[in-house]
């Protein structure tokens, strides 16, 4: 349920910055005296909220960035430790960065701090993609450490000849 909510979501915020884009380079070459100074504004936040919203399906689905080739030539019991240590440091860099992330917003929140364009948009919005995002992925990273320590599968969890020739 929820990877469908945050795929709809990745889809409607693509469309509204693709939205935008067309309709700004439409209206700047045919009505350019109609053309707001919001749109190039609102394009980024919409892209920025997709970008943040797509890091928890990539660490469900083990698609994150990762040394793949580097990975497939070592020994089972190297990959396992390695994945190990990833979940680890991934899960504590998402931690941090929710936690800090959440200040951030709470502080432009106490701020009032808007927007530079005439729409004068909270910026508290924008900034909460940050820590949406990463509180998005601290259970995906539990799940995915949970499953390496204790449901390890190295038939469907290490990296596969195909990951790699998927990947080049």
């Amino acid at each position: 349920m929820l990877e469908k909510i945050e795929n709809a979501l990745m889809a409607l915020l693509s469309a509204l910055a693709l939205f935008l884009v067309c309709k700004e380079v439409v209206v700047r070459y045919f009505a350019p005296r109609y053309l707001t100074d919001y749109g190039l504004e609102f394009t980024i936040y919409f892209t920025v909220w997709a970008i943040f919203i797509a890091g928890a399906p990539l660490v469900r689905e083990s698609r994150h960035v990762r040394a793949d080739i580097l990975l497939h030539l070592m020994p089972v019991w190297a990959q396992r430790l390695l994945e190990i240590l990833s979940q680890l440091v991934g899960l504590v860099f998402t931690c941090v960065l929710s936690y800090y992330g959440w200040r951030m917003v709470q502080n432009s929140i106490s701020l009032g701090e808007t927007g530079e364009s005439s729409a004068h948009f909270p910026l508290f919005l924008y900034y909460m993609a940050l820590p949406f995002g990463m509180t998005l992925m601290i259970p995906a990273f539990l799940r995915r450490l949970y499953l390496v320590l204790f449901r390890f599968d190295p038939a469907t969890m290490l990296v596969s000849e195909e990951q790699v020739m998927r990947d080049k």
